[in-house]
């Protein structure tokens, strides 16, 4: 069985606050290198100079496991990337999210940046992670190593009973997200597969707004808006 997917792709702003010590985003500094998803990754046996961007997602654990791990490419060459990044997940290992002073399982948005250099030993090959899916206009507000907010994933949500059950398809989705780990005024695009039926784009707007966050931060301060 296919369920949807929905991605939620949030806008931010800035504020001044500090991060409350109770709220921490999912994160890929964990301490046992072996378990790093930029150390598992195999980069692809592609030769010349090499510079891709995959966005990718994933479901992050109470216990730091990936799951339900998917990457977009937009051609063949990119899904080579993708696939690198999408099996090495499956053994990765992340520091949980934090929401109220408890992990939380969390819809985590991320980048790797494959680039390479040069020619068989003097080739130089880096992988690089990041904690956002790269929206050109929050790169320009925030900076390029912002992390994006992460929203709480429930046991049972209300979109899994309006939407079909056996087909799968992709909405974009995007939200004002407010200090309080709060999203409000959620807006719902379609983006691959079947389109959704009106009673389904409502769910995942409920759902949207039901669910907390950890707020999005540049440089340790969150940033929220529109």
């Amino acid at each position: 069985m296919h369920l949807p997917l929905f991605p939620l792709l949030l806008l931010t702003a800035f504020s001044s606050s500090a991060v409350a010590a109770d709220w921490r985003s999912a994160d890929f500094n964990i301490t046992e290198s072996k378990n790093k998803l930029d150390s598992l990754i195999e980069f692809p046996e592609v030769t010349g100079n090499i510079s891709v961007t995959i966005s990718c997602f994933s479901q992050v654990q109470t216990g730091g496991k990936m799951k339900k791990t998917g990457c977009y490419s937009a051609n063949g060459f990119e899904a080579t990337f993708a696939a690198a990044v999408s099996k090495a997940a499956r053994k990765a290992r992340l520091n949980p999210a934090i929401i109220g002073g408890k992990p939380r399982k969390v819809f985590l948005q991320f980048r790797v940046e494959f680039n390479a250099e040069g020619a068989e030993e003097k080739r130089v090959e880096t992988i690089d992670l990041h904690l956002n899916p790269g929206y050109e206009e929050n790169i320009i507000a925030y900076g390029f190593e912002h992390i994006a907010g992460q929203r709480a994933i429930g046991r049972k949500e209300s979109w899994q009973e309006a939407c079909p059950r056996h087909a799968k398809f992709a909405v974009w989705a995007r939200a004002y997200l407010g200090e309080d780990g709060r999203a409000e005024s959620p807006s719902v695009e379609h983006a691959t597969g079947i389109i959704p039926t009106a009673p389904c784009i409502d769910a995942i707007k409920r759902v949207i707004v039901a669910s907390q966050y950890v707020p999005a931060t540049s440089e340790g301060v969150e940033i929220f808006g529109n």
